[in-house]
């Protein structure tokens, strides 16, 4: 579960937004303004789903896995990680529509690459979700301490934790003082009539050996 987390967070630094920015060219870039405006809507289009996508890939293969191992667990462990990876899927969704992304440059590398530059200002999970705090939290509205994250988690106690990461996450949404502010580059690549991030051929590729 703590390398799903890792690699959704990752996906965080993917995702942005069309809005006002700068375009640049190369000298080598013989594309038309109107060119240019249209593979920017592209541009737009695929930076917007794919992040999203590759979320939806990598719950959907958890899924997979929680029901290859169906003769090795209970019906309640099941139920349990069924239930778990379903609301991390909705728990980040959330964070990712409380996010802004905006696009500050769009250089334009060649006819066929481009480098984007984008400001993202999204929730710090380390402020909002602190493990004594989930725990403090835990003890003081169930009466009993709740169990370290590598063990089992009834289907009782994993409706009772999501409670708990759902309250403190509403509650962090609302303090200005729980987001943080980045600027990332990434390239992108157009291949046949699309444009691809230049690292998603490796998280394809990592998909398909998971699988």
């Amino acid at each position: 579960m703590k390398k799903l987390i890792t690699i959704i967070l990752f996906i965080f630094s993917m995702q942005i937004f069309a809005g006002q920015y700068q375009v640049i060219k190369q000298k080598n870039v013989t594309l038309s303004k109107e060119q240019i405006d249209l593979e920017n809507k592209k541009i737009e289009e695929t930076v917007s789903k794919y992040p999203k996508k590759v979320l939806q890939e990598m719950i959907s293969y958890y899924f997979s896995v929680s029901n290859k191992v169906n003769n090795e667990m209970s019906k309640e462990e099941k139920e349990s990680m069924q239930l778990l990876l379903k609301e991390f899927s909705s728990f980040f969704s959330e964070i990712f529509n409380n996010s802004k992304f905006n696009i500050k440059t769009v250089k334009y590398l060649s006819n066929r690459k481009v480098s984007v530059t984008y400001e993202v200002v999204i929730l710090d999970l380390d402020k909002i979700l602190d493990e004594k705090e989930i725990k403090k939290r835990f003890f003081k509205k169930y009466g009993y301490e709740i169990k370290d994250a590598e063990d089992f988690f009834s289907l009782s106690e994993v409706k009772k934790w999501i409670d708990i990461m759902n309250e403190m996450l509403r509650e962090g949404m609302r303090n200005p003082k729980n987001y943080v502010t980045d600027k990332v580059t990434n390239e992108l690549n157009k291949i046949g009539n699309d444009w691809k991030f230049k690292d998603a051929e490796k998280f394809e590729e990592m998909l398909k050996k998971m699988k």
